[in-house]
This record gives C-alpha cells, sequence and structure tokens, in this order.
C-alpha cells in the first residue's frame, strides 16, 4: 500500500490538458486562460488626472498668485494647451493636456468669480511633478504580460480582461466526466429509502466538486451490484476523459468495480493508499481515459476529491500547484495508525486564527462536512498533534 504522497506524485504524473478553446468573456468566470494576455496598448493610455482640480505647470507654480481660467475638462473629453493659458479646471479620469504636470486638488483651492472672470487661488505651500496624475504607462506598458498562461480568471481578471478589450478567452478545455455512484444499498434521493437502504448522496458530492472548475458532469449513474449491468454500466462511462464511480473499490464480496475495470483493460496504477479516510481508494488509466474509483461512504468521497482529484484536475487545467495553509492547532489528537489521516476542523479567531476539530463519527457521517471550513492533515509519521503546533489545512 502506498503513501499518500505517492498516491499523489502518481496522480500528477499521469495529468495531461485536455484542449484549448475560446469562450466568451461573460462565459469565463472559473475558467484557467491558455493564453499569455499582454497589454495592449500603455495604461493608463494618457497622463490621468486622479483628482478633480486643476491642472498647471509645477515650474510655475505660486501660491501667492491669482490665476485666471476659461476651461474645464471632463473624462472623455480632449483639448490643447493654450499661448499662455496658466491653469485649467480638470476633472477626475481627464486627460492632462501637454504642457501640465501637476494637478492641485479642489480642496486646496479658492475659487472666486467676478464680472464673468473667474480665478483660483492655490493654498498649497509648494507643489511637485506629477501631483494627482496617473502617469502614461505606469500601471502597464504596451506589451507588458498581464495574465500568465494558468490563471484561475475571477472578479479582478474578468476587469482586466475587458478592460484589454478581450471579449473572447482563451482557456483550457474542460474534460468530459462521468459519475457512476454503485450499491444495492443506494436509491436516487427522490425514493424513499428502506431501513436497510440510504439515498445517493455521493454523485452530488462530486457533481459540487467538479463545479468548483465549472465542469458539469456529461451523465450520472447508479448501478446495482451486478456484474453484467455494472461492466456496461462501466464500458459506456470509459468513453469519457474521466471516469468516477463511488463505492465497489474495497475487498468485500459485492466490491466488484477493480475486477471489471481491469477486465475492461483499465491498467491498475495504485490500489489503496495509506490515507484514513480513504483508503481503498483506486486509480487507473485505459488510453486517454483516467479512472477513480473512490470509497462509497460520504466523508470518504468528499475527501479523496479534495486531496487526490483536485490536484489532478488543477493541473490537466494549467492551475498551479496549491499551496496548503499551515496553521496552529487548537487541541490535542492522538492516532494508533500509521496513515495520514485527514479529519475535518473548523477555523476560528482569538488572539489569531486557530485550527479546531469537529465531532467526527468516522467515513461514513453525513453531517461532518457540513460543519467544518475544511481538512486537517494529520502526517503518517506522526502520532500526535499538540496545541499550538502548526499544521497543514485544506479549505473545501
Amino acid at each position: 500500500m502506498i503513501s499518500y504522497l505517492e498516491a499523489l506524485e502518481l496522480i500528477l504524473k499521469e495529468s495531461i490538458p485536455f484542449g484549448n478553446e475560446f469562450v466568451p468573456i461573460g462565459e469565463s468566470f472559473g475558467r484557467v486562460n491558455s493564453e499569455n494576455i499582454l497589454a495592449d496598448r500603455d495604461y493608463p493610455p494618457f497622463h490621468r488626472s486622479a483628482m478633480d482640480g486643476f491642472a498647471i505647470s509645477s515650474n510655475e507654480f505660486s501660491n501667492k498668485k491669482t490665476y485666471v481660467y476659461n476651461r474645464e475638462l471632463h473624462a472623455g473629453e480632449t483639448i490643447t494647451k493654450l499661448p499662455n493659458e496658466s491653469t485649467i479646471r480638470i476633472m477626475t479620469g481627464a486627460p492632462v493636456p501637454d504642457g501640465y504636470d501637476a494637478v492641485i486638488k479642489i480642496e486646496d483651492t479658492k475659487l472666486s468669480e467676478e464680472n464673468g472672470k473667474k480665478t483660483v487661488l492655490f493654498q498649497n505651500s509648494e507643489i511637485r511633478a506629477w501631483l494627482n496624475i496617473a502617469k502614461q504607462g505606469e500601471d502597464a506598458k504596451k506589451g507588458d504580460l498581464l495574465l500568465p498562461i494558468g490563471t484561475s480568471i475571477n472578479i479582478s481578471e474578468i476587469s482586466l480582461l475587458a478592460s484589454l478589450g478581450i471579449d473572447s478567452v482563451p482557456v483550457f478545455s474542460l474534460p468530459k466526466v462521468k459519475i457512476i455512484s454503485t450499491g444495492n444499498e443506494v436509491v436516487p434521493i427522490e425514493i424513499l429509502p428502506l431501513p436497510h437502504q440510504i439515498r445517493d448522496s455521493n454523485s452530488f458530492t462530486i457533481t459540487a466538486s467538479l463545479a468548483k472548475f465549472k465542469i458539469i458532469p456529461h451523465s450520472i449513474t447508479h448501478v446495482i451490484d451486478d456484474e453484467s449491468k455494472m461492466r456496461n454500466a462501466v464500458e459506456q462511462g470509459l468513453d469519457s476523459d474521466i471516469l468516477i464511480l463511488s463505492g465497489g473499490v474495497s475487498v468485500g464480496e459485492k466490491d466488484l468495480v477493480p475486477s471489471i475495470l481491469n477486465q475492461l483493460g483499465v491498467s491498475t496504477i495504485f490500489h489503496k493508499t495509506a490515507i484514513k479516510p480513504g483508503k481503498p481508494i483506486w486509480f487507473g488509466k485505459k488510453g486517454k481515459t483516467f479512472v477513480f474509483g473512490l470509497p462509497g461512504n460520504p466523508m470518504s468521497v468528499q475527501t479523496c476529491f479534495r486531496i487526490l482529484i483536485d490536484p489532478f484536475l488543477r493541473k490537466s487545467l494549467g492551475l498551479q500547484k496549491e499551496i496548503f495553509l499551515k496553521l496552529p492547532f487548537s487541541d490535542s489528537k492522538n492516532k494508533k495508525h500509521n496513515l495520514t489521516e485527514f479529519f475535518p476542523v473548523r477555523l476560528f479567531t482569538k488572539d489569531k486564527t486557530y485550527i479546531s476539530p469537529i465531532p467526527f463519527n468516522g467515513s461514513g457521517d453525513i453531517k461532518a462536512g457540513r460543519f467544518s471550513d475544511g481538512l486537517a492533515i494529520f502526517p503518517q509519521n506522526q502520532n500526535q498533534l499538540l496545541p499550538e503546533e502548526m499544521i497543514e489545512f485544506l479549505p473545501w
């Protein structure tokens, strides 16, 4: 049985991109860009006033002189400085005309008007060049790399893409994913279960986990523990890029998944990993189809997806490797097994932010994830966690 880190390494070694495509900017949220995005021009594209006030030449400034002004410049307009024109009134966002290199904000002025003659007296003791001006190109120069390949497109990236005029965004294509949940004891959620049955939550857990990457399953199937029916379902599932099964991967008489996968020519990369929960997890490949066989208990499914499938998808979609947070543990915890344990925790802040364990009744506990902020990692080669010890944390 291999370790968690060995399993993760084998999974990441197999990851491949699933192609590229263009999507409208309005549909790009949550996707990953597949090309470097460069600045199409300088930003700002002109010297831009950062304040409502008056444009002036810093070399000609005097707080003892009364300046006459006749013109106003608003954002979206442009004018040329006239000979002998010493100042103009300017609004935030307007391009500062050549010949001016400072803007004195309106709060530092005293305005007056007499017989149609507008004047301003500046109350600053001194000013400097480029005061209250965003200089052309200070944010970015034309050709600068603004969005490198592998960037997750979120709110800030949407704003940037729109500013760059990119309405069709190059992104990595999403894989075609099929989901199969197994088990005689499992019934669809709309069915009232008998006392010995449970509702199918795993397919919804997997679907919600895929949604983090904007992936919508191509199909979701439930199949009972019948070899012929399961073989048929798995065979149909193998026309996908990724097939995810839940249940039937352990060593019980009805755990048919590993043998059926092998019969259908799916190569086993590993089966069983030294983790808790989720030890029976299975991973293999047939051609360009990757297969994950997850244990059937709800917390095992949620945990295995987060710690193994999530990193696989991140790498396949061009995202950088996730960096785990390290936070102090609020409690003490012991373990007697030699497995890497992932246990649900919540965050709370006192003098600093702590990781705190929550009551957990094992991998079949349907409510453990609900009350947690994520998973803490209890390393394989360690049998005790102490208060204030820094441990790794994975948010859901």
